[in-house]
C-alpha cells in the first residue's frame, strides 16, 4: 500500500462529489486493492465516514448508512471490500473531536488517471 500527499485542489472533483465542505489544504492518497472500514461508530471522539465516487468525480449513490447499528452489532465495522476499478473510496471523519485529513483510496490501475 503506497501513500502520498496531494493538494486538495488537485482532486477537487472527488472532494466535491464526496465531502464538499472539506476545507483543508491537503489530502492523503492511498493506493490499494482493498479498503477496510474502521470506527464507523463514535468511540472516544473518533469516527470515520466513507463515501464513494468515480475517478472522474461523479457521485455514487448508496442506501447504506454505516452509523446506524449499535457499535457491538455493526456489520460494517472491520468489513473489508475489494476496491472497484474506476471508483474511489473517500474517508473523512473526526479524530479526538477534530476534523481529520481526507484519505482517498484508489485502485492501482486508476492512479495514473487520478494524477492527470
Amino acid at each position: 500500500m503506497d501513500r502520498l500527499e496531494l493538494k486538495s485542489k488537485d482532486v477537487k472533483p472527488i472532494i466535491n462529489a464526496t465531502f464538499p465542505k472539506y476545507r483543508k489544504r491537503k489530502v492523503i492518497i492511498t493506493v490499494t486493492n482493498k479498503v477496510t472500514f474502521y470506527d464507523v461508530n463514535w468511540h472516544g471522539g473518533t469516527k470515520s465516514e466513507y463515501r464513494a465516487c468515480t475517478v472522474a468525480g461523479e457521485p455514487i449513490k448508496s442506501k447504506v448508512n454505516m452509523g446506524v447499528p449499535a457499535p457491538w452489532n455493526n456489520p460494517y465495522e472491520g468489513l473489508e471490500i475489494d476496491l472497484p476499478k474506476n471508483a474511489v473510496i473517500v474517508e473523512s471523519g473526526y479524530i479526538c473531536g477534530k476534523a481529520r485529513t481526507l484519505c482517498i483510496y484508489v485502485h492501482p490501475d486508476n492512479m495514473p488517471k487520478l494524477l492527470k
